[in-house]
């Protein structure tokens, strides 16, 4: 699926600071006293860089055993939260997902999974998630959970639904807080994607992301 520019909201890029290196330069996180340093040449024009504060514990159900934090440890991810009767963003983002992986693929360079977590458990069970998911990636993790299940999950990465009844095949759609999500192997939160941000940007700064020396 071609990847398409969707509804433009607002995302603030962060601030980047050049400093000497041999062949780096490093960049201060917002509401970080660390520096993540990436290599010389690079620039960031669509990622938010984030605090790496390590992912609260969750439980998630799935096709399969439950989806928790410890099991994204040890790959990048990017986490994306939607719903499968989603219009729109969750489409196009999936496609653009598929674009990126498949150009890190290409430059044999680490390839993150998606993990996909629905705001939707009434309607997406973890047999729907995994049949949806499978038309983009047969590798992406699809999730769901309660209210309660969710909550500190949504608390961390600040993502925001609304419930519009009265719309939709099923009588209602979601509003939903739309970013994308980058996550380490070591589970900490580093960069955020807005829903503007163009493909290849964020194919760019996910190259960038992926070679950088990150602090412990």
């Amino acid at each position: 699926m071609a990847p398409q520019r969707r509804r433009a909201l607002a995302a603030a890029l962060a601030l980047l600071v050049l400093a000497g290196g041999a062949g780096f330069y490093a960049v201060e996180r917002r509401g970080a006293q660390a520096e993540l340093t990436l290599p010389a040449g690079s620039t960031l024009e669509a990622a938010q860089l984030e605090a790496l504060r390590p992912l609260p514990d969750f439980t998630l159900e799935r096709l399969g055993a439950p989806l928790t934090a410890a099991e994204l440890r040890g790959r990048w991810s990017f986490v994306f939260f939607g719903y499968t009767n989603c219009p729109d963003a969750c489409p196009q983002t999936l496609g653009l997902l598929g674009h990126v992986q498949e150009a890190l693929r290409a430059q044999q360079l680490p390839v993150p999974r998606v993990v996909f977590v629905s705001l939707d458990p009434q309607r997406d069970t973890p047999q729907v998630l995994h049949d949806y998911l499978a038309a983009f990636d047969a590798d992406a993790l699809g999730a769901t959970g309660s209210p309660q299940a969710l909550h500190d999950l949504l608390g961390y990465f600040g993502v925001s639904v609304e419930r519009k009844e009265g719309a939709g095949p099923a009588g209602y759609t979601l509003d939903h807080t739309a970013n994308l999500f980058l996550v380490t192997p070591d589970g900490r939160w580093l960069a955020t994607f807005g829903p503007s941000a163009d493909p290849e940007a964020v194919l760019a700064d996910t190259q960038a992301l992926l070679r950088a020396r990150l602090p412990g």
